[in-house]
């Protein structure tokens, strides 16, 4: 079986790496790119999957750092809500995401040995492959794709004139427009250049204005301005061979970090798919599966709600922007429930069942029922 990955940036990579790392030596995995289009220059932030990943399948680990990678021990929250100045998102104590230099990143991956690599700018429906990942980044055309309701649209990107790395966790900070993240970055890393972003919205405030209030708040160097759709493909999953990843597949603004984890998702649920219609291909035949459009769809709806959510406690300003943010509903009765769970069972027992909880079996979306427990808590008490 060949599977072939279009594209190198983090959903590419990690696509490419993930395949070639589980399927071992039952697939041959190559992996496709333009060298001239370069990985994204913002810093990025991940959840727990991905730095598991790259230590089980290239050696990193937080001495041997070839990406310039800083511990993420969760994401602190300040000025969010009415009750609290600061709120921690955390991350079970004896874990840590990380936050890593893209490029840097790039390198590791494409030198890993797992797979093979090669330079070209393809079609992914012309590739001679069982299975294609287009992970060419975000489309020209977003015809073929649902918009994502959020209210952050735009960003502001600047170097600091300090250094983040001192604490080990993300933090986001309300502001008038939005929120500003900063990312706990080397300041020797190629990425520390784009590791603090204030996140707003253009209908409501005017990159003039965006980037004027970023440089009163914060002690940054102004580096780039951005503007962008939240977006999900219609069909993620076509011809019963190729799947888009990455960009490709959607995009939603940073809040909780959630992009590099939706890519690991839709990778398993591929690798599933992949693995059934090889062990059980009359199940496939017969329709007996289920489909990973609707799997996915549901995940990112899922992730959709529960950073929307975050808007609606409002902040510390009464602006504009937290008006409007807080007006974006949604109507979901799994997030009811998962919530009213939450709300209603002690902290004890929505811990992840590894650490002697009684917490629900399944996640919402990337979320166990703790972080609904903790965004509650931290938001109403």
């Amino acid at each position: 079986m060949k599977i072939t990955v279009v594209g190198a940036g983090n959903g590419g990579c990690f696509t490419a790496l993930f395949l070639a790392w589980h399927f071992r030596e039952s697939a041959e995995v190559e992996l496709i790119y333009d060298p001239n289009i370069k990985p994204e220059r913002v810093g990025q932030a991940t959840l727990l999957d991905p730095p598991a990943l790259l230590w089980a399948a290239t050696g990193f680990n937080w001495y041997k750092n070839p990406i310039h990678a800083t511990f993420k021990s969760g994401i602190l929250y300040e000025g969010w809500g009415k009750v609290n100045e600061k709120h921690f998102h955390e991350f079970p104590a004896d874990r840590m995401a990380m936050h890593y230099c893209p490029w840097e990143m790039q390198e590791l991956i494409l030198n890993s040995g797992h797979f093979t690599v090669k330079h070209g700018d393809v079609d992914p429906e012309s590739v001679d492959a069982d299975y294609v990942f287009d992970c060419r980044g975000k489309p020209d055309d977003l015809s073929q794709y649902y918009k994502l309701r959020n209210p952050i649209n735009s960003a502001v990107l600047g170097k600091p004139n300090w250094d983040t790395s001192t604490n080990p966790w993300s933090r986001h900070i309300a502001t008038p427009d939005g929120w500003t993240f900063v990312i706990p970055t080397h300041q020797d890393s190629p990425s520390n250049d784009y590791c603090v972003g204030y996140c707003y919205n253009d209908n409501i405030t005017s990159e003039q204005n965006a980037e004027l209030n970023f440089r009163r708040m914060f002690d940054i160097e102004v580096k780039k301005n951005i503007h962008f759709d939240n977006y999900v493909a219609k069909e993620p999953f076509t011809d019963g061979r190729i799947f888009k990843n990455g960009n490709r597949l959607f995009f939603l603004e940073p809040l909780e970090s959630s992009s590099t984890q939706t890519y690991i998702e839709w990778i398993k649920i591929a690798y599933e798919h992949i693995r059934e219609k090889i062990n059980n291909p009359l199940h496939h035949m017969l329709g007996n599966i289920k489909n990973p459009n609707d799997l996915i769809h549901n995940y990112i709806k899922q992730t959709q709600h529960f950073v929307l959510w975050h808007y609606q406690f409002g902040s510390k300003y009464d602006t504009d922007f937290w008006n409007y943010a807080g007006s974006i509903s949604f109507d979901d009765t799994e997030f009811d429930e998962y919530l009213e769970y939450a709300k209603t069972t002690s902290w004890g027992d929505v811990v992840p069942d590894q650490y002697g909880g009684l917490t629900k079996s399944t996640l919402y979306a990337q979320w166990p029922a703790y972080s609904f427990k903790n965004w509650y808590e931290g938001m109403t008490r």
